[in-house]
């Protein structure tokens, strides 16, 4: 029986970095940085991060659910989505954020980024339009 858990867990592990891979983080075109390491990436979806190295704010948005979602929040924020989202919310209660902008679907999602300077967000590979740019993660 404990083989069939391992199988299971090494099994959704695949799955897992596979569907990370299926998701593309989007930038403005206008003058945000054309990467960022895995760990600033992390930082920047908890609010530890909030300027580019370039300089300007960088304005984090997040998705409200879907594939994407879950899969950005396990693989880079390593939280389940319900974590996050209280994570934040104890961030605004205490005084030390803002929540992140939230689009309910990918194509919000890339209407806020193309319009937004300093704008971050993330949808599935496959919605990336010319309208953003995709930030490549170290």
């Amino acid at each position: 029986m404990s083989r069939y858990f391992l199988f299971l867990a090494l099994l959704l592990g695949m799955t897992a970095a596979a569907r990370a891979d299926d998701v593309a983080f989007i930038v403005n075109p206008q003058g945000a940085d054309a990467s960022l390491s895995a760990d600033d990436l992390k930082a920047v979806l908890l609010g530890n991060k909030t300027k580019w190295d370039g300089g300007g704010l960088i304005k984090l948005a997040v998705l409200t659910a879907g594939p994407a979602h879950d899969s950005v929040m396990q693989t880079y924020a390593q939280r389940s989505a319900d974590q996050f989202e209280k994570y934040w919310k104890k961030l605004v209660f205490t005084g030390k954020g803002f929540m992140p902008m939230q689009a309910a679907d990918e194509a919000a999602m890339i209407e806020y980024v193309a319009k937004t300077p300093g704008a971050l967000g993330y949808v599935s590979a496959s919605a990336v339009t010319d309208r953003v740019k995709v930030l490549s993660i170290k």
